[in-house]
């Protein structure tokens, strides 16, 4: 097993079958990936966390993110600026949708879409989202609500964040690097979106 000590931890803490094989192809993607583009061994990666609970290589400046949902993982990798993914299985129209993670703006899209596809809808709002707070490193630790995103129906984007626009930024003052957000192009049933700072950026997606 590529698993650290941790990780498999972590593996035999969860009672469910198919969440534990969902953690452990994940994770092993996670440092096959790595190891490929490190030209390291996947086994030796050391993981630490930074303030926020956020991973990263203490001795290789990359970025990298994961993600996984029902039977679809993804990892993004980035040399150049801090980045986040998330992908989600579109739940069932009927199911209960947690409508207070969208800002009041995007509510106002949302109840403008035809019923049977607001289960994809909230998806889409919910991935762009949290691809954004887990390029920032600070999660769900954020009311997603403070963030307004684009309609689903078009091009991914930032287009605001309450609170964080007025702030001067964390380092001495200087701004905060612009997010850069991105639709991935998932299978059916599944919404993804990849957040970067900084930028511009070119996107270069793989599938195995």
């Amino acid at each position: 097993m590529l698993l650290d000590e941790r990780e498999r931890r972590v593996y035999e803490s969860l009672t469910e079958e198919r969440v534990r094989a969902q953690y452990v192809t994940a994770h092993a993607l996670l440092r096959t990936v790595l190891g490929e583009v490190l030209d390291r061994d996947p086994a030796s990666l050391s993981f630490a966390k930074g303030p926020h609970g956020k991973p990263y290589l203490a001795d290789v400046p990359v970025e990298f993110s994961l993600s996984h949902s029902g039977e679809l993982v993804a990892v993004a990798l980035s040399l150049e600026a801090p980045v986040g993914v998330d992908v989600e299985r579109v739940p069932e129209p009927s199911a209960e949708l947690p409508l207070p993670v969208l800002s009041s703006a995007e509510r106002a899209e949302y109840d403008r879409v035809a019923a049977p596809e607001r289960a994809a809808a909230f998806t889409t709002y919910w991935v762009r989202k949290e691809a954004v707070l887990k390029a920032t490193g600070e999660g769900l630790r954020v009311d997603p609500a403070r963030l307004t995103v684009a309609a689903p129906d078009r091009p991914a984007e930032l287009l605001g964040w309450r609170g964080r626009d007025a702030e001067p930024g964390r380092d001495g003052g200087q701004p905060h690097p612009p997010v850069r957000l991105y639709d991935l192009d998932a299978v059916d049933g599944y919404r993804g979106a990849v957040a970067l700072l900084g930028g511009p950026h070119r996107i270069v997606p793989r599938s195995c």
